[in-house]
């Protein structure tokens, strides 16, 4: 897919423990951003006790995947719906990724732990 960048080290994210579980869970559906050969933004961010986590990077909506790639300029894709399952699948077919975001208004508003 012509047109994809992937950023080999993309910024780190402070996670605040008030903001977990404060979307209520993930829904059903969610939107990914798709680079190309079955590579998926992801990010990595540090859990209030200091450990550092990758993530497979979730969306509730094409909007948030959207604003997701104007707040990290450099990165761009194809927004692909995905079923929660499906990208549970993704990301433990990744062994560098921990996780699920799920990125609200740029924020992480839950994880849903694969290891």
């Amino acid at each position: 897919m012509s047109g994809s960048t992937v950023i080999g080290s993309p910024g780190g994210i402070i996670l605040e423990e008030e903001l977990l579980e404060g979307f209520g869970g993930f829904p059903n559906q969610l939107f990914l951003i798709s680079v190309g050969q079955d590579k998926y933004a992801a990010n990595n961010a540090t859990l209030p006790d200091g450990q550092s986590v990758n993530g497979l990077a979730c969306f509730p909506s094409a909007d948030d995947a959207t604003s997701y790639m104007g707040i990290l300029a450099g990165l761009s894709g194809e927004i692909v719906s995905k079923s929660f399952e499906d990208a549970r699948q993704i990301a433990i077919g990744k062994p560098v990724l921990s996780c699920l975001f799920l990125f609200v208004d740029g924020r992480i508003v839950d994880v849903h732990w694969v290891r």
